[in-house]
């Protein structure tokens, strides 16, 4: 039933999608006078046809695609003033260039639409860590950031590679309904270490003073895994290193993001939505970064430890939680309640997708700054795709890309989550579709775009033979790039 409806809302979509993209071509090769014979969406055998008094209009049998049949396309046809090529090569140009501009500009229009009907959400400061150079710009745990040195910041990877250039930052930010503006400069913060042992004994804390008798710095740079006994200032700790992930030397202001509250979003066999989760066995609960401390311990064994260490000082020592846990939770009409459950029942909550409420509340512009935002929001995602859609040709960033089975996945799941998640991908995937087509490449409509250019510079007639073979050429290439894109979304249903 769920593929059925993956099917239906990817027809709908790739409908809607096609249609903007195509009427951009036909409207402007209408306005030229230029003769449409077919608009179709779809290839194949026409499934519904309707005559109109110049073209026909059809939809085929096989989704993938569409497209606008122009008058002097097919080299047999003759150039006539009614023809593609029998109007001048800028009429072409924008002919060719309207479908694009179109299919963007519908990604624009939706995000305006969304944001002014369910708004965004924004980046959160979850926890600001002591004598941190946030802090001492006066940014506080819960500060919502509105705007990055002027500029509107919706992601939390965009506001993270500006801190990493190191450069002085301005921070718009929203406290309760105040507008605060903060200044802050990164620091260049040490190495951070993150330890999982195995079979420990003992303890730690303080600076690291040696593992196996090699100072801490310089066994990191060759550890492995093995039994080692960790001296520090505050106590010896032995057992297994059995993973260790390592984070550089980098600009850093202090803070961590938020994601999620510790509010529950929905009912489950323990709570009940709007319970607010205080406490895990004397571990608090005030932030996303405490609740994945406590994921964290729920999943640890009874001889395992967790350590964070930065430079060579111990920041953090995770310790497994016993089989029972204690917690403390606000129920929704205020009474503050004690439970003892298993750790494995509240580790399969925890788990839950969705269970608690994001952290971060929506914001809803309105009026002219819902456009604003919008626009910024727009602009940042097809900065984003065009940074990355490149590197798909040459077998960087395919992990970010999906093909046509990975589509009708994508807009499966958006379809569970509601209309506003499915604008969301509808929009995403028409700004892509129409920035994909910018690409100078042949059979795209950006390879059509340079033929125009040439000869509007050169105001040479290009060959029309040699323009349709370096199409077609170019259409059976990315018809191999499309199942090569189908294949990589099938091998990814069988290494999940």
């Amino acid at each position: 039933m769920s593929l059925l409806v993956n099917i239906i809302a990817f027809i709908l979509v790739f409908i809607f999608i096609v249609v903007v993209h195509e009427f951009g071509h036909y409207l402007f090769a209408v306005l030229f006078g230029v003769k449409v014979h077919e608009f179709a969406i779809g290839f194949g055998p026409a499934i519904y046809r309707k005559k109109g008094k110049k073209t026909d209009f059809r939809i085929n049998v096989f989704p993938l695609g569409g497209y606008v049949r122009l008058k002097g396309e097919d080299p047999q046809e003759q150039e006539d003033p009614d023809s593609l090529y029998g109007v001048a090569a800028w009429k072409r140009f924008l002919i060719v260039l309207a479908g694009p501009v179109f299919s963007i500009l519908a990604g624009y229009l939706l995000f305006v639409l969304i944001i002014s009907i369910w708004g965004y959400t924004p980046i959160i400061i979850d926890k600001v860590l002591p004598g941190s150079p946030a802090e001492q710009a006066g940014l506080q745990a819960n500060d919502i950031v509105l705007k990055l040195n002027g500029k509107y910041v919706f992601d939390t990877m965009d506001m993270t590679s500006i801190i990493r250039k190191g450069k002085p930052l301005t921070l718009e930010v929203l406290r309760k309904d105040a507008r605060i503006t903060a200044r802050v400069t990164p620091v260049l913060t040490q190495k951070e270490y993150f330890l999982y042992l195995k079979d420990v004994k003992g303890n730690i804390g303080g600076k690291v003073e040696s593992v196996n008798n090699i100072s801490f710095e310089r066994y990191m740079e060759r550890y492995t895994k093995e039994y080692v006994t960790i001296k520090s200032e505050l106590g010896e700790l032995k057992g297994l290193i059995d993973n260790v992930s390592e984070i550089p030397q980098r600009y850093a202001i202090g803070i961590y993001y938020g994601q999620f509250s510790n509010v529950f979003a929905k009912d489950n066999e323990i709570f009940s939505k709007g319970d607010t989760l205080s406490e895990v066995e004397g571990m608090k609960v005030e932030s996303t970064t405490d609740l994945m401390d406590i994921v964290t311990a729920l999943g640890l064994k009874s001889d395992e430890i967790y350590l964070r260490i930065k430079g060579n000082e111990v920041e953090q020592v995770i310790r497994p939680l016993p089989a029972k846990v204690k917690i403390s939770y606000i129920s929704k009409n205020g009474t503050q309640k004690e439970i003892t459950i298993s750790k494995e029942k509240l580790l399969s909550v925890l788990s839950i997708p969705g269970v608690f409420e994001m952290k971060a509340p929506k914001m809803k512009p309105r009026g002219f700054e819902a456009i604003f935002v919008a626009i910024a929001r727009s602009n940042r995602l097809a900065l984003y795709i065009w940074k990355t859609l490149p590197g798909v040709f040459v077998g960087r960033n395919i992990q970010d890309v999906s093909g046509p089975v990975g589509v009708v996945q994508v807009i499966g799941q958006a379809v569970q989550f509601g209309l506003e998640t499915v604008l969301i991908v509808v929009a995403v995937i028409t700004i892509n579709l129409g920035i994909f087509n910018l690409f100078p490449l042949p059979a795209l409509d950006g390879g059509r775009i340079i033929f125009a250019l040439v000869e509007m510079i050169s105001r040479k007639k290009i060959n029309r033979n040699v323009e349709n073979l370096i199409h077609t050429i170019g259409f059976f290439l990315l018809l191999g790039f499309l199942f090569f894109m189908t294949f990589v979304d099938i091998s990814r249903f069988f290494v999940r």
